[in-house]
């Protein structure tokens, strides 16, 4: 088992890389959405499995979130995690109608936080894949799956995105991402969740640039 968690300089590496990846995510989701948005990227957390479950809070009512499984040359899922009112809030916005309108999950609230999640995962991708610079042709793609929306407690939610990753490693990798919408805070959460196989491979990607540096 290769269960060293990141050193400190490697995670500042994959800070500045997830900063870059906010920028871009936040001039695609302001595009989408039709008024100004930032998304800012904190400090990235390394976890024990137990701790990492309180992440998203540990309150009574379930939340939403929409996961993206990746695949290739880091693996792992990226999920964007919300409460009710704020994905509704969204839907709003995207319909072009007053907040407030919609009031349950329907196919087209549903959508939108579906679009939103990729939007938002593809620009944070992008930004990661550059940090791959010595890559050959032949080598694997960094793949995203369609994403997938479900309704469920904090808890539950965590365990199931670490599964794969604290099969094979007690440390847990977690980027926290916070939003903002035409000035106003908005309850969202971004969670950058590689596997244990993909945190070696950050470890090797972010060595090399440390010893560059």
């Amino acid at each position: 088992m290769n269960d060293l968690p990141l050193a400190e300089a490697q995670l500042l590496a994959l800070e500045a890389v997830l900063r870059a990846g906010a920028a871009e995510a936040s001039h695609a989701l302001s595009n989408w959405i039709g008024k100004p948005t930032e998304i800012t990227s904190d400090a990235v957390q390394q976890l024990s499995l137990h701790d990492s479950t309180s992440v998203l809070g540990e309150g009574d009512e379930p939340i939403c979130f929409c996961i993206v499984e990746l695949a290739g040359v880091l693996g792992g899922c990226m999920i964007l995690a919300f409460d009710d009112a704020s994905g509704l809030v969204l839907a709003d916005l995207l319909l072009d109608q007053p907040r407030g309108t919609a009031s349950e999950w329907g196919d087209m609230e549903t959508s939108a936080a579906l679009e939103t999640t990729n939007i938002v995962c593809c620009a944070y991708l992008n930004a990661i894949s550059r940090a791959f610079p010595h890559r050959e042709a032949s080598d694997p793609e960094m793949v995203p799956s369609p994403p997938q929306f479900s309704r469920d407690y904090a808890s539950s939610l965590v365990e199931f995105a670490l599964m794969g990753q604290a099969a094979a490693s007690d440390h847990v990798l977690l980027a926290q991402t916070q939003f903002q919408i035409d000035g106003e805070p908005v309850d969202w959460t971004l969670l950058l969740v590689p596997d244990a196989e993909s945190m070696t491979t950050l470890r090797d990607v972010f060595s090399s640039e440390t010893d560059l540096a």
